[in-house]
């Protein structure tokens, strides 16, 4: 019995068909990695398989259910990060980890404490999200995977902006994250150097 498994999957956005009949199964510990160019469909596919929007014709089974069936429970499984940064920019960078962690009721304070030190946000805390450079606002963003308890990660382009040290440090995390049982699902133009299984849109 696989834990995740999409069967038949297709999608047309604006009268385009983006891809058609895409079929996969993940376990535990798997890493999915989306390649194509800009424009291939590789948001949409993250989208549709994260239940944002609906796909022309499949299905996308969890634990052998349907997840239109188990639209609620199915959310608690995953986290998801799209190529927007989806912080708001009136906030400080602390008020938006702050307000994330209020709605992760698993975690504590020391959670933030390492999302802080890992991707280096200490310097940046009280300023406004808004007057970050894209870099920071990627690094920002990014933390909230060390405040997600969430078993699927779909990630849109997690990499843009990143220097050599943050690129290497997103990488450790995901490795942790699989490491203990999780799944990921990741569209990129980059290199991701961690056994992983390859669609090409």
């Amino acid at each position: 019995m696989s834990f995740f498994e999409i069967k038949n999957i297709s999608c047309i956005r604006g009268n385009k068909l983006l891809f058609k009949n895409i079929n996969f199964k993940l376990n535990n510990k798997d890493l999915l990695v989306i390649k194509g160019s800009n424009g291939s469909g590789k948001t949409s596919l993250l989208k549709v398989l994260s239940g944002l929007i609906k796909p022309l014709s499949g299905n996308i089974i969890i634990k052998e259910k349907n997840i239109n069936k188990i639209k609620d429970e199915y959310f608690k499984y995953i986290e998801y990060i799209g190529h927007e940064n989806a912080i708001k920019s009136s906030l400080t960078v602390k008020e938006n980890l702050d307000f994330y962690l209020k709605i992760k009721k698993n975690l504590s304070k020391k959670n933030l404490d390492k999302a802080i030190k890992i991707f280096d946000l200490k310097k940046i805390l009280d300023i406004r999200a808004e007057h970050l450079s894209s870099g920071e606002k990627r690094r920002v963003s990014l933390s909230k995977l060390i405040l997600s308890n969430n078993k699927i990660w779909f990630l849109d382009e997690p990499t843009t902006g990143l220097d050599k040290k943050n690129f290497s440090n997103f990488l450790k995390i995901l490795k942790k994250h699989l490491n203990s049982n999780g799944l990921a699902i990741i569209a990129t133009h980059d290199d991701i150097k961690i056994k992983n299984k390859t669609i090409n849109l």
